[in-house]
């Protein structure tokens, strides 16, 4: 647990922002902040943008703000898909697979909950940090996808084939 033992508190649209695969992604509460035990990221998906089907060992809630995604997972060795809108919930334990689109045709917002922390620090690693506007703070590309998944792979983050 932090030695910090006081109410911390954001406004809307504040935390630290960065994009990474065309999602923008705002660090409300990160590892540095919970003492390694949670975090929370505010996340925006463009109409058509997605995540590949992986898993990690961490656990992981999405809760939906705005818009629609379809998720991606296994059952019985299957994939299944389904739709989740604005105050819909999915949650993947630890190890379970899951992936995620926009479907809809306005970017979807949702908070993710990751517990105990860790996602923060690969988004860290290989995003692109943005200024309060929205703009990069520095002039440097997004990282490729095979960078991405070199990265992902240095933190326990498995992508499953065909994703």
């Amino acid at each position: 647990m932090t030695e910090d033992r006081r109410l911390r508190r954001l406004g809307a649209g504040e935390g630290r922002k960065l994009i990474l695969l065309g999602d923008v992604r705002t660090i409300k509460a990160g590892s540095a902040d919970t003492g390694g035990e949670l975090t929370v990221l505010e996340q925006v998906v463009a109409p058509g943008a997605s995540s590949a089907l992986h898993r990690h060992a961490y656990q992981e809630v999405f809760y939906l703000l705005d818009g629609e995604l379809e998720f991606t997972g296994l059952e019985n060795g299957e994939r299944v898909t389904f739709p989740a809108e604005a105050g819909g919930m999915v949650h993947a334990a630890s190890g379970v697979a899951h992936g995620y689109r926009n479907t809809g045709i306005v970017p979807a917002r949702f908070l993710a909950i990751i517990q105990p922390s860790g996602a923060d620090t690969f988004f860290e690693e290989v995003g692109v940090w943005l200024d309060e506007a929205g703009q990069p703070l520095a002039d440097e590309p997004e990282p490729s996808v095979e960078a991405v998944r070199e990265a992902a792979a240095r933190h326990g983050i498995e992508f499953l084939p065909g994703a």
